[in-house]
């Protein structure tokens, strides 16, 4: 039977109560290569990156998940990557360093205690003029029993969405756990989502903007209109925007308390099409939920051949997939590496647009959902055995690509979508 649409706001901060005691932090992973900048994503084929999405004061140019350009709200680590300018984040700190760093000049922005991650994550804006790499140096070295981390920015693992016709669908189930995604907002309104249950939280603002690349990826997972549909038209919907508009969206802030607020509502697979470098404090609350039985599926990236698996996809206990398209063969511009656990389609792929209609799409970000479904499928609750057993089901299921084994290009091989049937590429 359809569900009614049930959209549920929630706006502000996670409120959750819990413990604030730190987590194990500073999971190691190898240096990235500096960041694009906003609006200049990889792994295209063809066509126009940003989409003009039209607000209450006029047309604005945004990028496929909502962000205006705007180069001076950031800075970069020591490596390249983009970070929210001027903002520190921390984790585990007491009392006196909080009375420290304010009598440095760093004023704190807000304090969140993310019970489900079990951490207090407080945001520190830095002095005017004071180097950020210094910033959180000195911070650091006044308190090495907290954890100090820049605001990472991470960006959509997927390409534009051109207009096409025709029809493709994926194969889909009735019955299903839960499933959540950490992304841009989604356009509510479109009629493939005029039967789904889709519970909203803007982890970034309190705007709430569609985007082309949220709008994509959960119609892969719960949209459906006539003949197309996504892979678990009926299953329940929990979507954290992390990007709400904003410039500087994408943060690593944002992402934590996504995630925070997923493991509140008990999702137990979590789909995150979103790339970046390694950041201490994402990856402290990924290994928490792995560690409580969550199941987190992420795309490799679409950085090229060469470039290692990106971030979150890239820690221990991640699902890391891959693209391939309708023969199999998989995407050119994919990342390559041991972390690679399976492949799916996601080459010239139908996904509804905002404002109506549909396109077609192209990258790692695509191919994520259909794995998640599967998941889905098989785990309706977060539980760590359980979650070992569905991974290890799927790769027994999964069809074998490349060398025999896994192998760091496709993985333990290819998922079609929970029923067996893959979508036929639009051409």
């Amino acid at each position: 039977m359809k569900h009614r649409l049930k959209t549920i706001l929630v706006l502000g901060l996670v409120a959750a109560a819990g413990s604030a005691a730190a987590l194990p932090l500073g999971l190691p992973g190898p240096s990235l290569p500096p960041l694009p900048g906003p609006g200049s994503l990889g792994g295209q084929v063809g066509g126009a990156l940003d989409q003009t999405v039209d607000n209450t004061v006029g047309t604005v140019r945004r990028d496929l998940v909502g962000r205006p350009r705007l180069a001076r709200a950031f800075e970069r680590d020591e490596q390249g990557a983009r970070v929210v300018r001027g903002t520190i984040l921390a984790t585990g700190m007491s009392d006196a360093a909080l009375t420290a760093a304010r009598g440095r000049g760093f004023s704190v922005v807000r304090s969140d205690a993310l019970g489900s991650l079990g951490v207090t994550l407080t945001v520190l804006r830095a002095p005017s003029g004071m180097d950020l790499r210094e910033a959180r140096k000195a911070l650091q070295d006044a308190d090495p029993a907290g954890t100090y981390e820049y605001d990472h920015v991470y960006d959509p693992a997927g390409g534009t969405v051109a207009a096409a016709g025709g029809a493709s669908t994926l194969a889909a189930l009735d019955s299903t756990g839960p499933v959540g995604i950490i992304d841009g907002g989604i356009d509510l309104k479109h009629s493939a989502f005029a039967q789904a249950v889709i519970e909203t939280f803007n982890a970034a603002s309190k705007a709430n903007v569609p985007t082309a690349h949220g709008t994509a990826v959960a119609s892969l997972l719960v949209g459906d209109r006539g003949s197309w549909h996504g892979a678990l038209p009926h299953a329940h919907l929990y979507a954290a925007d992390v990007f709400g508009g904003l410039p500087d969206g994408g943060s690593a802030d944002a992402i934590a308390r996504g995630l925070s607020w997923l493991a509140d509502n008990h999702v137990a697979v979590i789909n995150i099409s979103l790339c970046g470098p390694p950041n201490k404090i994402v990856a402290a609350a990924i290994a928490a939920l792995v560690q409580r039985g969550f199941v987190i599926v992420a795309a490799v990236g679409n950085d090229g051949p060469a470039v290692p698996v990106s971030f979150p996809a890239a820690y221990n206990g991640v699902i890391a997939v891959t693209s391939v398209d309708a023969s199999r063969n998989v995407q050119l511009d994919a990342n390559r590496g041991p972390a690679v656990v399976f492949a799916s389609q996601g080459v010239d792929i139908r996904v509804a647009r905002p404002g109506g209609g549909f396109g077609t799409v192209t990258g790692t970000s695509f191919a994520a959902p259909v794995v998640a479904a599967n998941f889905a499928t098989l785990l309706d609750h977060p539980d760590p055995g359980a979650a070992r057993a569905a991974r290890a089901r799927l790769e027994h299921e999964a069809i074998d690509l490349g060398q025999p084994g896994r192998d760091p290009v496709t993985g333990y091989g290819f998922l079609a979508a929970p029923g067996g049937t893959q979508q036929a590429a639009v051409r």
